[in-house]
């Protein structure tokens, strides 16, 4: 995989959804200068690299904290530069709302479950131009491609229905509301 920027969607401008409507806020790309694992910021139509003004080695290491009730909070500051377009930028990633499809192996893994989990991937290629409104335009992201590809590639897609599918979100339920009691 290697490195990756990560492009962060400030505001509704351009908003970036899945196929079935989730709004995604972050995503990774490779198509920006100095591939340097940096943040790219996208408010208002306009892409901006968030370039952090501190400094470990040598800030207060006190500096930037503040308490809310039973919270620590620490802020960062950031200078913003904007990247210039026109840009075609392609992002990528996966929503995580909508759940994942799962496919049946032929022998179950090291944790005992015959099921593996494919969350949904989606990509989009954006176009900056200055003086235009962002465009977004998907280029994956549809379940129902995803499991046509899988299928393709010889694996067992599971229908929503069928017990194994049944019994695995049921576990897999049982063990967050257990991972929240613990909390």
């Amino acid at each position: 995989m290697g490195m990756s920027d990560t492009v962060i969607f400030l505001d509704g401008a351009g908003a970036i959804c899945c196929a079935d409507g989730h709004r995604i806020r972050s995503l990774q790309t490779k198509d920006l200068e100095e591939l340097s694992m940096s943040t790219y910021l996208v408010h208002d139509g306009r892409l901006y690299l968030a370039i952090s003004t501190e400094h470990r080695w040598n800030a207060d290491e006190a500096s930037g904290w503040r308490l809310e009730g039973e919270r620590a909070i620490r802020e960062h500051r950031y200078e913003l530069r904007e990247v210039q377009g026109p840009r075609a930028v392609r992002v990528y990633g996966h929503c995580d709302e909508c759940e994942p499809l799962l496919v049946r192996g032929d022998r179950a893994s090291f944790l005992g479950d015959f099921v593996t989990e494919h969350k949904l991937f989606v990509d989009f290629r954006l176009t900056f131009r200055r003086g235009e409104p962002l465009q977004v335009e998907r280029m994956s992201g549809a379940r129902d491609d995803l499991g046509n590809d899988l299928r393709a590639r010889g694996l067992y897609v599971l229908r929503d229905d069928e017990p194994l599918a049944v019994a695995h979100r049921e576990v897999k339920r049982l063990h967050a509301a257990a991972e929240r009691d613990e909390a």
